[in-house]
């Protein structure tokens, strides 16, 4: 639209570059339906109760809006049988790294656990990392993320980074926490230039991300 405006004349896209373009609209589609849906859950019974427990760590009504806090139900296919019911392909919800799959069957990646989308640079949603809840006993990972996908590599990703960049750069400073939760409740208070790895190691990629707004980092893993 701008080159137009201007009189520019764009060269053409080739056919494979539209291509992976439009499977990269097709996944970032995937993923906010799926974040919509984990939104609808906390209003379930067992999403009410995770809630409450959310609340009880602190988090604000007004976290759970922007940070956009879900519930992933402990049903093997709730989240496959939503997406192929609005139209998506199985190949296309595995690819976005919504599925796990096995010699027998398919199922969600995400079952019984707090949910936190993860978004870019843009506030787009590209991945999810998931906590265990109400099945804490039964010895499963307390998270779970998304795997590398054409939109999610959690070497290049840091968590909250869209929301911060701005205080990063007036505030000259970032601080570089380990978890989602850490993140959500520092930004909570007056410290709004807060980002977090994940809890995966910190890589030269991401260290260059945080270089372009401020070159003062704190780190404050726990």
């Amino acid at each position: 639209q701008l080159a137009q405006k201007a009189g520019v004349e764009l060269p053409q896209r080739d056919s494979a570059f539209v291509r992976v373009e439009s499977e990269r609209k097709r996944l970032q589609e995937i993923l906010e339906l799926a974040s919509r849906f984990f939104e609808k859950q906390l209003e379930s019974k067992l999403g009410f109760l995770a809630k409450e427990y959310l609340m009880r760590r602190g988090v604000s009504r007004e976290s759970f809006l922007s940070w956009r806090l879900g519930y992933a139900p402990d049903t093997k296919r709730a989240l496959l049988d939503f997406l192929l019911e609005n139209g998506y392909r199985e190949q296309e919800i595995g690819k976005a790294g919504l599925l796990v799959r096995t010699d027998v069957s398919v199922y969600d990646r995400f079952r019984s656990r707090i949910m936190f989308p993860v978004f870019n640079l843009q506030g787009v949603v590209v991945g999810f990392g998931g906590r265990i809840f109400g099945k804490e006993d039964k010895d499963l990972a307390k998270y779970v993320n998304t795997p590398g996908t054409p939109l999610y590599d959690k070497g290049k990703i840091l968590y909250g980074l869209d929301k911060a960049k701005l205080e990063m750069r007036k505030q000259d400073s970032c601080i570089l926490v380990e978890g989602y939760m850490d993140t959500i409740l520092a930004s909570q208070t007056t410290a709004k230039n807060v980002v977090a790895t994940s809890g995966t190691a910190l890589t030269p990629h991401q260290l260059k991300m945080l270089k372009r707004y401020s070159e003062n980092l704190v780190l404050a893993f726990d």
